[in-house]
């Protein structure tokens, strides 16, 4: 396994950020499944984590190579992947900038049906948020126990139901950027990414997830949503992601088999 950790500049965030990338070399360790050229996932992370957090808690290496995916994991502190009101914009750095900068250092391809992004909590939401506003730059999106209904985010956090973030730390968003809005306005669209929702049933977020899911069949959006065993933490981010491939690979989630 072939990994990158350094630093680009971005103009979006108008300075260096981290990044870290995997390539799914030839070895001796796994049998990968696929030997095609390598489709790319952009693999974001949580409020309290960074661009190592998936490969210090999960076997995201593992599962590059067994899937054929390089994976390019950027740094973007606590901002939920939204632009800010001052000028650091975190939504154009990872919808626009980051997949041009891939291209350009590592000759990643930036075809659609090639592209795919997915993220955990946090990363849930800034996975939706990116793939529902540029349908043409991403094939599917997954989120592993996303915050898919920002609001209601906001009100556990004033509620003290998750104590890590303080409410005057969100971003105000417009109705236009929340995952339900993004997905009611390209719902009648053909060309649309394709979605999984995963959530463990012992999560905080599952009724937010459970709604999200409900008004996306409401709209006529097709999309898989999954519930399994766990909490909001990595041993069941570890299960999703791996169905994440699997539906990104077109293979049989419910008897496919985890690695």
């Amino acid at each position: 396994m072939a990994d990158f950790k350094g630093t680009v500049y971005s103009a979006c965030l108008k300075r260096n950020v981290s990044i870290c990338v995997i390539f799914p070399d030839r070895s001796n360790d796994v049998d990968p499944l696929y030997e095609d050229e390598p489709k790319v996932l952009y693999l974001l992370h949580g409020l309290g984590g960074n661009e190592e957090e998936w490969m210090r808690f999960s076997k995201i290496e593992y599962y590059a190579k067994k899937y054929n995916f390089i994976i390019v994991m950027p740094g973007v502190e606590r901002s939920f992947y939204c632009n800010t009101s001052y000028g650091i914009n975190y939504f154009d750095f990872v919808a626009e900038e980051l997949p041009n900068l891939a291209d350009k250092w590592f000759k990643i391809s930036t075809k659609k049906e090639d592209t795919f992004i997915a993220g955990e909590s946090m990363g849930g939401y800034g996975a939706l948020k990116v793939a529902l506003s540029r349908p043409d730059r991403f094939a599917a999106a997954a989120s592993l126990s996303g915050v898919v209904d920002y609001e209601s985010f906001r009100n556990k956090i004033r509620n003290e139901e998750f104590t890590e973030m303080k409410a005057e730390e969100l971003v105000l968003l417009n109705d236009e950027d929340t995952p339900y809005t993004l997905a009611e306005k390209i719902s009648k669209e053909k060309e649309k990414p394709a979605l999984i929702l995963q959530c463990g049933r012992q999560d905080f977020l599952l009724e937010d997830n459970r709604r999200f899911s409900a008004s996306l069949k409401e709209l006529g959006y097709d999309h898989i949503y999954k519930e399994g065993p766990g909490d909001h933490e990595w041993p069941y981010w570890d299960k999703a992601i791996q169905y994440a491939f699997m539906f990104f690979k077109g293979l049989d989630i419910e008897n496919g088999r985890l690695y």
